[in-house]
């Protein structure tokens, strides 16, 4: 499939919930918020200092699944190079957002990192078709498109001077408001905040009927404090881990999205490694995400019952019937954006691995 690029893309508090947090994993994309210096520091390394050492940056923190995997994928690598690869991991956010890391990995002072559809959006605007409103209606359709595509999303990322290694998990990302939300007649009136800069959240609200108030997520806290907005999305993870549920009452069964994450290296010094640690690099990272995805998604079960327990009101899943309308959303949006962000041609390759008709 030959496709053009088009467009660019501009705990809890309380004992209650303490020990689940330590096991979690923040949004890649909302835990922005916890970043709170940047720059380099010097990362936790296991041992002698292998001979390429992969700089590796994630915003995700200490203590989560996320950096616990990426921790065993270093120990995996030091073992079966015989010491002669390994990472050098930046956890935490101590290497700055997804931004500054992309420019650190530019000019060569960090080599590879987790990126969410913001990041390597900027790198890769068509991407971000992946993070269409309600696109999937299951983990398996997420799994299958993801496999379908990543050849060719790996030539694109090439031709922008990074390889991709593996998809990883973000997730399902849901509603959470103080007034209920059971279909887009009860959107009227909310005050909903979108991520300053996503061009996907701004059309999708629009497209629902509401004009969202676009704010950075470091700014999430404070206006739902002072009545500025009523309504966010996020993960169960990220609404726990940035304490969102407790200035809200619901959350949507239905996900709005789900959000994809990808780990990156740089081209360049991809190239320098031997063919075998490449090799070995690609296929490790490969299935470290694999399996991680599956953790993620069981600790999502699990999120979604510690705020149940917390007092929110989950609204279930609505009848095939009532996700009508919210489908014909994904419809809109996807037309508008086709053109700007992707090409139509990728965007009907989507369809046509999900067994959808397109126009």
């Amino acid at each position: 499939m030959k496709i053009e690029e088009t467009g660019n893309c501009e705990p809890t508090t309380g004992n209650q919930y303490g020990d689940f947090m330590k096991k979690t994993i923040f949004q890649m994309v909302l835990i922005i918020a916890l970043v709170c210096f940047m720059g380099l520091l010097s990362p936790v390394s296991a041992g002698k200092k292998p001979q390429y050492l992969i700089k590796f940056a994630t915003v995700a923190p200490e203590g989560s699944a996320w950096v616990k995997q990426i921790r065993n994928v270093d120990k995996e690598l030091r073992k079966k190079s015989g010491g002669r690869l390994g990472l050098g991991i930046y956890a935490g956010g101590i290497a700055g957002d997804e931004l500054d890391v992309l420019k650190k990995m530019r000019i060569g002072q960090l080599q590879c990192a987790a990126f969410s559809g913001v990041g390597f959006g900027k790198i890769l605007p068509m991407v971000r078709v992946l993070d269409l409103p309600y696109l999937f209606k299951n983990d398996q359709e997420v799994d299958r498109v993801h496999q379908e595509l990543f050849k060719f999303f790996a030539e694109e990322f090439q031709k922008k001077g990074f390889r991709l290694l593996a998809w990883t998990e973000v997730g399902n990302v849901n509603i959470f408001s103080k007034k209920a939300v059971r279909n887009l007649d009860d959107l009227a009136g909310l005050k909903i905040w979108a991520w300053a800069g996503d061009p996907i959240a701004k059309e999708t609200f629009v497209t629902m009927g509401v004009n969202p108030i676009p704010l950075p997520v470091t700014d999430v806290n404070t206006a739902l404090n002072t009545g500025m907005i009523d309504t966010v999305y996020a993960p169960p993870l990220g609404a726990l881990a940035l304490q969102w549920h407790t200035r809200l009452s619901f959350m949507m069964g239905l996900p709005l999205v789900h959000s994809t994450g990808a780990i990156l290296i740089s081209a360049r010094y991809f190239k320098k490694l031997p063919p075998d640690l490449a090799t070995l690099l690609q296929q490790t990272m490969k299935n470290a995400m694999a399996d991680l995805t599956k953790i993620l998604r069981q600790q999502r079960e699990e999120a979604i019952q510690v705020i149940r327990d917390s007092g929110i009101t989950v609204i279930p899943m609505p009848s095939e019937e009532a996700r009508k309308p919210f489908y014909s959303t994904h419809e809109k949006v996807a037309r508008k954006l086709t053109g700007r962000i992707y090409p139509k041609e990728l965007l009907l390759k989507v369809y046509q691995i999900l067994n959808r008709p397109g126009s």
